[in-house]
């Protein structure tokens, strides 16, 4: 039988521009290790780690290496070292990866990290462009913000959503972004504001892409016997299961993120939610571009279909709302590849512990729901449901 597996601990190194980067990967890395092993305390060292697992996109850094950010860490310590690249989900598989590790009883104490600095690639954008279809796509220069325009006008076309929904979704995010000590854009930029930023692709404005960061996430999972002895406040992984769709965008008709539906509704089944925004306290959602925000709503069962933005003018998704998501300021105001969604999954985390900074720690929440979101077209998700007691 699966063993009970508990988040313990969360660490995080404050986040800046990959241009004005100064810190190497493998000091970022051991930044961010050494927070969580310190969040935990109660003795817990490095030398108790079972394993690591690094998540990492070896494109963005321009090494096929990865590895030896690594060699400061495990050395001495005989501490294997995976890696998970699944692109833009590789936190989110990862901690699936490593839920398994400790649930099937082969490791007591893991640490799952990513550390992104996107400063050995002249241009990250360039080689995330390269991920869109090689026949058409690809030569004619379409990448993840044109493919980005291709969903949101279709929902606009569609539902009669507007410029004024999507600025409002991005303000939430910077409002929140501003009070987060690790995020890196901090401006609290309002919807006019938002609105007033130049148009890139349409109907996407500046203020509502995410910028390219440089930083550091990490979290330890123990097993239910070990998060008992080292934490007061664990939190468990209740399910966790990942969906991969075709690379290929010659049938699709861009109407709202249809896997990531399927996904939901498996997740949902197998931890026995029925009404997800009304069980769920809090969640974590992967936006790019502030309008994927507004579909993620309608994909994870919030609302219906073209509903979205009552839910979010209504205050529903703010802070004091029914559902808060994304009070970190999400992906949209930090994006660092990879630690971006494991940082989901670790914000998720800290606010069922209670433990977010910022006034930004949403009361009571017991249930929370992290979703990554990877490829040009989101070719894949995953979800990981997290809970206490």
């Amino acid at each position: 039988m699966a063993r009970r597996v508990g988040v313990i601990g969360v660490g995080n190194t404050p986040y800046t521009s990959a241009k004005r980067e100064t810190r190497e990967r493998s000091e970022i890395g051991r930044a961010c290790i050494k927070n969580a092993i310190d969040f935990v305390g109660n003795g817990l060292t490095l030398s108790d780690i079972d394993a690591v697992y690094y998540t990492t996109v070896d494109g963005f850094e321009g090494t096929q290496r990865p590895d030896r950010t690594m060699d400061c860490l495990a050395k001495g310590t005989n501490a294997p070292v995976y890696f998970v690249n699944t692109g833009g989900t590789s936190g989110g598989s990862t901690i699936k990866d490593a839920y398994r590790a400790v649930a099937s009883g082969l490791y007591d104490i893991v640490v799952v990290y990513g550390a992104g600095s996107l400063i050995a690639t002249k241009n990250a954008q360039q080689i995330l462009n390269s991920a869109s279809p090689p026949l058409i796509e690809s030569k004619s220069g379409i990448g993840a913000i044109h493919i980005g325009g291709f969903y949101l006008n279709k929902y606009k076309s569609d539902y009669g959503i507007t410029d004024l929904d999507f600025a409002t979704v991005a303000a939430k995010s910077h409002k929140h972004a501003k009070n987060n000590p690790f995020a890196h854009i901090r401006k609290g930029y309002t919807v006019d504001e938002v609105l007033a930023s130049p148009m890139l692709v349409s109907p996407i404005r500046m203020l509502e892409v995410c910028p390219v960061s440089s930083g550091a996430c990490s979290m330890i999972l123990v097993s239910e016997e070990k998060a008992k002895e080292l934490s007061e406040t664990p939190v468990w992984i209740k399910a966790a299961s990942s969906i991969t769709n075709s690379f290929t965008t010659a049938y699709r008709e861009f109407k709202g993120f249809e896997m990531l539906e399927v996904l939901a509704n498996r997740i949902y089944e197998k931890a026995g939610i029925k009404n997800p925004l009304e069980e769920i306290d809090y969640a974590e959602v992967f936006n790019p571009f502030a309008g994927f925000e507004l579909l993620e709503y309608e994909a994870l069962g919030f609302c219906g279909k073209g509903e979205a933005p009552h839910i979010l003018h209504d205050g529903i998704t703010d802070l004091g709302g029914k559902l808060p998501v994304n009070l970190s300021g999400s992906t949209l105001c930090t994006n660092s590849g990879v630690a971006a969604s494991l940082t989901r999954q670790a914000e998720t985390c800290l606010q069922l512990m209670g433990k977010v900074e910022g006034g930004r720690q949403v009361e009571n929440a017991r249930l929370g729901l992290a979703h990554t979101w990877g490829g040009n077209m989101g070719q894949f998700d995953t979800l990981t449901l997290f809970e206490r007691d």
